[in-house]
């Protein structure tokens, strides 16, 4: 009798498999489907989370079997590296790659390792990696990863989760205190310009798909303790510094354990969707948040905050500051300041509850529009089309200032928009090693400011900024006064719970 020959599906098949048996078919009519064993099916059911995980991590779709190299610790830190350096397109050969698995094998402390030709050529087909020849200048969109991660990934998330429980993370870059770079002029003037201002900063946003929930930004700055906080016991946003203001693979793990601790104390697990960067790799062990990874240069066609939500919370922010500077060229009285020298004396603080208001802005419908265009909801396909046009849209909904073009403030929008906000992970961190920053903690101690004592600001001085606001308003004509009843009663409320209780008749014990 002659024997039959094992078939080993892959794991692309295996995922096709799973979704069959959650279609209800039958294990036995799937495996006279694939010509294979039902013990087969069966071990696949059983290891479906092992599966799914491997799939969403962009694991070799072609792969049999999870062989395991000489040294699994330097494969695993190598392919972190090599995601890495490929996601800038730098360009990578081979004896590039042996001397760096040689560096990292040092790192791990693995002495006797030595990545010869044939343990590179097996790494290299594990991970599905080969040589291709680099065409044109500009770094294109992977299209044909993003419509596979589209077609065989996203279905099973959508299916896992609700919309409130997925969520997309990611940074961007902000000149906090730029403004336009051209102006109207008379014809026969030439205007003056100054050197646009580039002190940065890094934000974090995250928001789920159907809009509901913006967890609060994180910023990351230079300063650690900006003179501008001192008396600040709450900021609008979370705060962190370090020497080049970019996100770190510490940062990244602290903002992943916060919010997975938010998520055990409601009982109520989520998916985290991220990019690749460098600082997104950095290990971290979460009970409720679930990371999945998008494919490497596909962030720009499937990632929903780059589909307009980061877009339209800096059109927000930019049409503020702009609010704010002209306001301060009306009040002023005799100090003709230039518009560069009231942009330099916005605060960190200051910009801090401008961000926080404008990421209040962004509104729900605008966050479940820009999921829409990245293809997590079903009817996608006119708004994946017209997806450059409603970025546009989405900017221009925010309270342009007179004076501005639509086209000049579209190009102060992104002015930012390719900065640079994580560095590459060391070696140590590609590895894993946990190793006090101490050098880290140094420069965040050199670039802070040196704190300069102010009074705080008192309760007496806020009914006094409570009455020139009241003047202010009855010599204008104001129509409506219930904004400012509402900020007498939040002050009155702060003082109310920060005081001791006391009876009218406490005031007059002294006058006895």
């Amino acid at each position: 009798m002659e024997r039959r020959k094992s078939k080993t599906l892959t794991l692309c098949e295996r995922i096709e498999v799973l979704k069959k048996l959650k279609n209800g078919q039958s294990q036995t009519s799937i495996a006279r489907e694939y010509g294979v064993n039902p013990g087969q099916i069966s071990r696949i059911s059983k290891r479906e989370h092992q599966l799914l995980g491997d799939w969403r991590s962009n694991r070799n779709p072609r792969r049999k079997r999870k062989r395991a190299g000489k040294a699994e610790e330097v494969e695993e830190a190598l392919l972190r590296w090599f995601s890495q350096v490929r996601s800038r397109q730098f360009p990578v050969s081979g004896p590039l790659l042996t001397e760096k698995a040689g560096q990292l094998a040092g790192c791990l402390g693995l002495t006797e390792f030595k990545a010869t030709v044939g343990w590179l050529e097996r790494w290299k087909r594990r991970n599905d990696i080969t040589f291709k020849k680099q065409h044109g200048e500009r770094q294109d969109a992977d299209d044909s990863g993003a419509e596979n991660w589209v077609v065989s990934v996203l279905p099973s998330i959508l299916n896992e989760y609700a919309p409130r429980d997925i969520f997309n993370a990611d940074e961007t870059g902000l000149y906090w205190r730029a403004i336009p770079d051209g102006t109207l002029a008379f014809k026969r003037s030439t205007p003056t310009g100054s050197k646009a201002s580039e002190e940065r900063l890094t934000i974090l946003l995250c928001c789920n798909t159907d809009g509901g929930e913006k967890p609060e930004p994180l910023v990351i700055g230079k300063s650690k303790q900006p003179r501008c906080f001192q008396n600040v016991k709450r900021l609008p946003v979370s705060y962190r510094a370090n020497a080049n203001s970019w996100m770190t693979g510490d940062l990244r793990k602290q903002w992943l354990k916060d919010l997975n601790t938010r998520r055990r104390a409601q009982k109520r697990p989520i998916l985290l969707l991220c990019d690749n960067s460098a600082a997104h790799n950095a290990p971290v062990r979460l009970s409720r948040v679930k990371l999945v990874f998008l494919p490497p240069n596909t962030t720009s066609l499937i990632q929903p905050l780059d589909q307009g939500i980061i877009a339209n919370f800096k059109a927000h922010y930019r049409a503020l500051l702009l609010r704010r500077l002209t306001g301060l060229m009306d009040g002023q009285t005799g100090d003709n300041k230039r518009a560069i020298e009231l942009a330099r004396s916005l605060s960190l603080l200051d910009s801090l509850h401008l961000q926080k208001e404008a990421w209040n802005r962004v509104t729900q419908a605008t966050i479940i529009k820009c999921y829409r265009r990245a293809r997590f909801v079903k009817d996608a396909g006119r708004d994946q089309t017209n997806a450059a046009t409603a970025s546009v849209a989405d900017q221009q909904a925010a309270d342009i200032p007179a004076g501005v073009s639509k086209e000049q403030f579209h190009r102060y929008v992104a002015v930012d928009c390719s900065l640079q906000t994580a560095g590459d992970s060391t070696d140590v961190e590609l590895c894993a090693c946990k190793q006090a920053t101490a050098a880290d903690e140094a420069s965040d101690q050199m670039s802070s400011e040196a704190p300069i004592r102010q009074p705080p600001a008192t309760f007496a001085t806020a009914l006094d900024g409570l009455s020139t606001i009241r003047a202010y308003l009855e010599n204008t004509g104001c129509q409506s006064y219930e904004r400012f009843y509402r900020l007498a009663d939040l002050i009155y409320e702060t003082q109310r719970h920060r005081s001791a209780r006391r009876t009218i008749t406490d005031y007059f014990k002294k006058a006895k």
